[in-house]
């Protein structure tokens, strides 16, 4: 074995509570592949991981701050989540990956990584990437959302006013989400659970939506998911929470409560917005 660079990174659990874990990453390059291995410790036999270089789509910086030390390396239906101890030791690692994927390229392995990403009906090298990121920006809308409704007593009275329990029933895209989310997602089958000591019994639906949205951004998309399947089925579900938000709206106009009217109005925007048509 060769080994081209290593060092000990933080590492972000793909499992509840991902927590960040300390690793000893190793970059190898030998004549039948390239490929990185992690063990807890430098000096374990059996590695905890394995990247395969000819699947890594993308290694790039978490943020475009100058200080930035986090890293993602981005593999069909993973994203793994890294922190080094400096950015020197960052940017040696993007380049050290980068290197490895052009000299397989070089070495005549490129149909070997084109053929890795057709399994996974990849259109083009960033588009795994692209669905991830998409994702993650209509969570943080959801998740705007959900801070707006549980902003005040408003969205309560608001609530009872509609014969619903509280604030957060006003929230028809949560059921429509996590079913969306289950079905594109592998292994989204789990059940979720909030301890009331931590939460009242008010909010324990939102906090459940919210831990969903936490647990489910950890799992691996669907490998038969493309952009355009990703982009209906957001479109679809937008459109189906639009329906429902309909009655809010229609009843919030008759309300003399400006927040409740703003906030209503607020969720018939995101989801026209995500829907991409007025």
């Amino acid at each position: 074995m060769s080994v081209v660079i290593s060092d000990y990174f933080w590492k972000e659990s793909n499992t509840f509570p991902y927590l960040w874990q300390k690793r000893f990453f190793q970059l190898f390059d030998e004549d039948t592949g390239h490929y990185i291995l992690y063990r807890v410790k430098e000096g374990d036999g059996k590695p905890r991981g394995r990247i395969p270089v000819g699947k890594i789509l993308n290694v790039l910086p978490y943020t475009n701050k100058p200080n930035e030390q986090r890293f993602k390396i981005i593999i069909p239906n993973r994203t793994y989540y890294m922190k080094a101890q400096s950015i020197s030791m960052r940017k040696n690692w993007e380049k050290a990956i980068k290197e490895s994927i052009k000299k397989m390229d070089d070495g005549g392995k490129t149909q070997k990584r084109v053929d890795s990403m057709l399994k996974h009906s990849v259109e083009d090298i960033n588009t795994v990437m692209v669905m991830q990121e998409t994702i993650m920006t209509v969570n943080s809308g959801l998740r705007f959302l959900n801070s707006v409704l549980s902003s005040g007593e408003h969205f309560d009275k608001f609530a009872k006013h509609m014969s619903l329990t509280s604030y957060f029933d006003l929230a028809s895209y949560a059921p429509i989400f996590e079913s969306l989310y289950r079905s594109i997602y592998k292994d989204a089958k789990f059940a979720v659970e909030v301890k009331l000591e931590n939460t009242s019994s008010l909010e324990l639906a939102k906090e459940k939506f919210e831990k969903f949205l936490m647990i489910v951004e950890q799992k691996a998309l669907n490998p038969k998911m493309t952009a355009s399947d990703l982009e209906k089925s957001m479109n679809a579900a937008a459109e189906e929470a639009l329906k429902i938000n309909s009655k809010y709206l229609a009843e919030a106009s008759k309300v003399n409560d400006k927040e409740i009217t703003e906030g209503i109005t607020l969720i018939d925007e995101f989801f026209k917005m995500l829907r991409n048509t007025e």
